[in-house]
């Protein structure tokens, strides 16, 4: 009579943690782990900036799933850091470079784009940005 208790309780702890649409599985005792249940393939999720990135861990095996999930989880807060923006002048270059080789940007368009560049390159050097040059 106890198993049966312990088993029907078990089975409630386990649907608690389902999702509504009875797809994913969480695991409160391992944050950002997930698991697709339809496949049985575990998903590692977190959120960095604002963005919810999921990936697959590939495996079907819980103890692999974890290790897996400690190397996704340094991946992401690697990449957080490693976005370095060219300065201003290399951006226009590169910006610059795409624009002649694009083909898909009628003449007029092009023509635009360019006189938006200038624009741009006049005002920066104008006080009313109290002498700030994009570059810097």
């Amino acid at each position: 009579m106890q198993e049966l208790r312990d088993k029907q309780r078990s089975q409630r702890k386990r649907e608690e943690h389902i999702s509504t649409d009875g797809k994913w599985r969480s695991f409160p005792k391992v944050p950002h782990l997930l698991q697709y249940t339809i496949s049985g393939v575990y998903v590692g999720k977190v959120k960095i900036g604002g963005k919810s990135i999921r990936r697959s861990l590939r495996t079907m095996v819980w103890s692999t799933a974890r290790l897996r999930l400690n190397n996704f989880l340094k991946e992401q807060r690697e990449i957080r850091f490693r976005v370095d923006a060219p300065p201003f002048g290399q951006a226009l270059e590169i910006y610059e470079k795409e624009l002649e080789a694009s083909h898909n940007i009628k003449y007029g368009s092009k023509g635009y784009r360019r006189r938006c560049i200038l624009k741009l390159q006049r005002t920066t050097h104008r006080p009313c940005f109290g002498g700030w040059l994009l570059d810097s």
